[in-house]
């Protein structure tokens, strides 16, 4: 049999974060392992695109995992509706528990002052091919402040696909030859690493989801564009600190999981 269990004091920071999944589906993916625990929702369907909590033990006050990694899919909108309310009622902190006898359950408990506490109990089920995401290529960059890359949102998000091409000098974002916006470290509007001229490192991403995109953006002072390893396809992620992120990525549903 197999256990899981986190506990957080503040529960704040991992509750904005799954909103940005609550806004744009209705169910979740899930991996719980010793080394991560990982929420993906799917953000476009037709398009393949996703988002993501990643968050690793040090993000947590207390975190436990037998050595062995399990994949879950489960009914989001319950508990992100519910955990939303109880924030606001004054609760402030939870812990999430799998139990070795009922591994197909989950287990919520909300405390908070004055003696303050809720528990919830919802299905876990098995999923072969969860939603996946790619591996970052850590040799370029692209870094903006979260208010930037929020006017980029406003400016693309009625396109399913954004063309991010990064030089030396410069990121340019771009729907064929419709729109185009260039922003530069020289106006500080950006930080730019690992490319040298002439090279230039290319990628496409996703702004589809406006309100998704914007609440993603408000997690975190500064977001991180990346290439995906051997891939056409971007990565944006949110730091929650130093041991979490949201991140905004397209899936390959027909891979396992790496």
């Amino acid at each position: 049999m197999w256990s899981f269990r986190v506990a957080v004091d503040d529960m704040k920071v991992l509750i904005d974060s799954l909103i940005t999944l609550g806004l744009v589906d209705v169910m979740a993916d899930a991996i719980f392992s010793p080394d991560t625990f990982c929420i993906m929702a799917d953000s476009d369907a037709s398009i393949h695109s996703a988002f993501g909590v990643q968050l690793w033990p040090p993000f947590f006050d207390s975190f436990y995992s037998d050595d062995i990694r399990q994949l879950f899919w489960f009914r989001l909108t319950h508990l992100f509706t519910l955990a939303v309310e109880l924030l606001e009622s004054g609760y402030t902190s939870l812990t999430f528990s799998i139990e070795r006898f009922r591994y197909n359950y989950a287990q919520f408990k909300f405390e908070g002052p004055n003696g303050l506490l809720r528990d919830v109990n919802f299905l876990l089920t098995p999923v072969v091919r969860p939603l996946r995401i790619g591996q970052i290529d850590l040799s370029a960059f692209v870094s903006m402040d979260s208010e930037e890359f929020s006017n980029i949102i406003s400016e693309y998000h009625m396109f399913d696909y954004v063309e991010v091409i990064i030089t030396s000098r410069r990121v340019s974002f771009s729907y064929a030859i419709i729109q185009e916006t260039i922003i530069t470290p020289e106006d500080g509007q950006c930080l730019i690493g690992g490319v040298r001229a002439p090279n230039q490192v290319q990628f496409i991403i996703t702004m589809s989801q406006p309100n998704a995109f914007f609440h993603f953006a408000s997690q975190s002072k500064r977001i991180w564009l990346f290439k995906e390893v051997n891939s056409t396809k971007g990565i944006i992620t949110a730091p929650l600190g130093l041991y979490g992120r949201l991140v905004s990525f397209f899936c390959d549903v027909t891979a396992f999981p790496m």
